[in-house]
């Protein structure tokens, strides 16, 4: 804003290694955060060359303040009442609102839809003026943009309505003890300090008992944003939520339950939660019982966390670890490039690398996969304490988590740390998380939940691979035509990626696995329930989440049956079986399923019977693949 001396964010080698394991100092995380602000800045910068000229291209009648006029505006507030901007700057949904429209200026896809006219996205510059100014007690007038009546005000709330059709205007007309937001239909009166209730007002509603204490940038206590236009990641501007007061209340407590729980058993955690997330913003979505959550963070919006309502206060504490650590590793890479980029050019392409991705149905690059082990091996974090502090079913439930993750980070770090792609500091980040998930495989789980996460980790593993991996198809042809005429199997090649998005279906093994862990008696009536519907699928699955492998074996068979070409089918049969009796092809099956599938699929394709799965496997298995 106003000239200030200029400084360099810097993040050293101890830092990063001590962040890549969740030691981050408050030190390192104030870094995050100023980082970001003054990347925000240079954002706000950036705008101020190009919004009156874009706002002569997109005139609108009365919408005229010029966008200089609103940044002298934020100065003066900087300079006498510094502390009004920032809780204006610190509001995540600003951030989201300049990075869309400085691409949209630049004619770059947002990789939003908006539903905004060009003349009010640039008003905005308006509207944090004014949010500001109200704060600090500036007198002045200015011009915003009203969205079916509402006007936004960042760091605050949604005032209105004041007009009648879709995209109109209004007045902020601020003086000392307050503001008056009019349009053509009616007015509001706001004071100074924004009220938490109003006739016309939609506050930001602050999570109580939060406060995030003195490594936060504005000391103040999270929001649950429910008003803001640009708080949603995918489409924007968005009218204001309907969620009444007790539904509130009830993400207040949850929200609340769970930074308690943090703070009493992963205090490191707690602290980076507090100081990296700002605003909460709830989302419909109806969830499994202790188990699925919706939950998300953007690049766009530092400080924002997107989710649905979890179920319990420990799944709210694992959620909120999770999309921290993203938080973190967003404004980490912003820091510091772990990925290297490809600047050949239209005439050089360069594909990256797709990786298995434990946690995902679908491949995903390299900084998807780094993104997701440092997410992951912070709710490893979690779980691994969590187990100590509980007992009973809550107990097993930790213990099978814990187990689920040390395996598949185990997993994933073994791949990214393979991948060309990581640069120098990448990879020191990635090898810390590696020695750190190294430590843990030999720490004792109770054998019910480690069976459990076992065969959760080998079916998801093998399913991921009968998607997207497969052997060139004059491979597959020759080993089909070999099996028709009763030859040995000649050599089978190494398998490539191909991905099949379309053959993707919802994980429900995992799910399944949470509710029993959770919620036993209500898993074994709904389990009795679903025995006598006609889905061989879900009885299956329960069957085998309950570890009765016998009727498990029972309900893959039959849907094999039904479905002799869906790998996931069989390589359940496969897994329901004990060990000793799986027979010869059963660890191809589990170890190479795409090239059980792909001849399975070509001897079908030429005319010949479907073959017995396991004995195509064993077949295929003397090759020595």
């Amino acid at each position: 804003m106003t000239a200030l001396q200029v400084d360099f964010h810097r993040v050293s080698l101890e830092s990063l290694r001590a962040m890549a394991v969740g030691h981050a100092s408050e030190a390192d995380l104030r870094l995050l955060c100023s980082a970001q602000r003054s990347q925000l800045l240079l954002v706000l910068r950036a705008l101020l060359d190009h919004v009156d000229e874009a706002a002569r291209r997109n005139p609108h009648p009365h919408v005229a303040s010029p966008s200089r006029t609103a940044w002298r505006l934020m100065c003066e507030t900087q300079e006498r009442a510094p502390e009004a901007l920032e809780t204006v700057l610190a509001d995540p949904t600003v951030m989201a609102w300049a990075l869309r429209l400085l691409r949209r200026l630049g004619g770059a896809g947002t990789g939003t839809r908006t539903g905004a006219p060009m003349w009010a996205d640039l008003g905005q510059f308006q509207a944090l003026a004014a949010a500001a100014a109200v704060r600090a007690g500036i007198p002045c007038v200015l011009r915003v943009p009203a969205q079916r009546g509402m006007v936004w005000l960042p760091g605050a709330g949604m005032a209105g309505p004041v007009a009648r059709r879709r995209w109109s205007e209004a007045e902020v007309q601020v003086h000392g003890q307050g503001a008056l937001v009019r349009g053509e239909l009616g007015q509001v009166s706001l004071s100074r300090a924004f009220p938490a209730s109003a006739p016309g007002w939609r506050p930001l509603k602050v999570v109580s008992g939060l406060a995030h204490g003195v490594g936060s940038a504005t000391g103040a206590s999270p929001w649950l944003d429910t008003v803001s236009p640009y708080r949603d990641f995918v489409h924007y501007p968005k009218a204001p939520g309907r969620a009444s007061d007790d539904r509130l209340r009830i993400w207040d407590r949850r929200l609340a339950d769970a930074y308690a729980l943090l703070d009493q058993e992963v205090p490191a955690e707690a602290a980076a939660l507090r100081v990296l997330v700002r605003t909460f913003v709830p989302r419909s979505f109806r969830t499994a019982e202790g188990g699925l959550v919706a939950s998300a963070s953007s690049l766009d919006a530092f400080g924002a966390i997107t989710l649905s309502l979890p179920h319990d206060d420990t799944q709210a504490a694992a959620v909120l670890v999770h999309e921290s650590c993203h938080q973190q590793l967003n404004a980490l890479l912003s820091l510091v490039p772990m990925v290297r980029r490809f600047d050949g050019g239209a005439d050089q392409p360069r594909e990256q690398a797709l990786h298995y991705a434990p946690w995902r149905s679908d491949p995903r690059p390299v900084n998807g996969l780094l993104h997701g082990v440092f997410a992951f091996a912070g709710v490893g974090r979690f779980w691994r304490t969590h187990r100590r502090h509980v007992t009973g079913a809550q107990s097993e439930r930790a213990d099978f988590e814990f187990a689920v993750l040390r395996e598949q980070l185990q997993e994933a770090v073994a791949a990214l740390l393979t991948d060309d792609d990581l640069t120098g500091e990448g990879r020191l980040f990635v090898s810390e998380i590696a020695d750190l998930v190294a430590m843990w495989q030999d720490e004792e789980v109770a054998a019910g939940p480690y069976a459990l996460a076992r065969h959760y980790c080998a079916l998801r593993r093998a399913v991921w691979r009968a998607r997207h991996l497969a052997i060139p198809d004059d491979a597959a042809d020759r080993l089909a035509a070999a099996w028709t005429a009763g030859a040995p199997a000649p050599a089978v090649p190494a398998s490539i990626l191909r991905p099949r998005p379309d053959l993707i279906r919802v994980d429900t093994f995992a799910p399944l696995a949470r509710f029993r862990l959770s919620s036993p008696g209500p898993f074994a009536r709904r389990r009795l329930r679903e025995e006598k519907g006609g889905d061989p699928a879900l009885r299956a699955g329960y069957a085998a989440v309950a570890g009765d492998m016998e009727q498990a074996a029972l309900g893959y068979a039959e849907w094999s049956a039904q479905d002799p070409q869906d790998p996931e089918a069989w390589i359940g049969g496969v897994l329901a079986c004990p060990e000793q009796a799986r027979g010869a092809g059963a660890a191809l099956t589990l170890d190479r399923p795409e090239v059980v599938y792909a001849v399975s699929r070509e001897v079908v394709a030429a005319g010949g019977d479907s073959p017995a799965l396991l004995d195509l496997a064993a077949w295929l298995s003397r090759t020595g693949t």
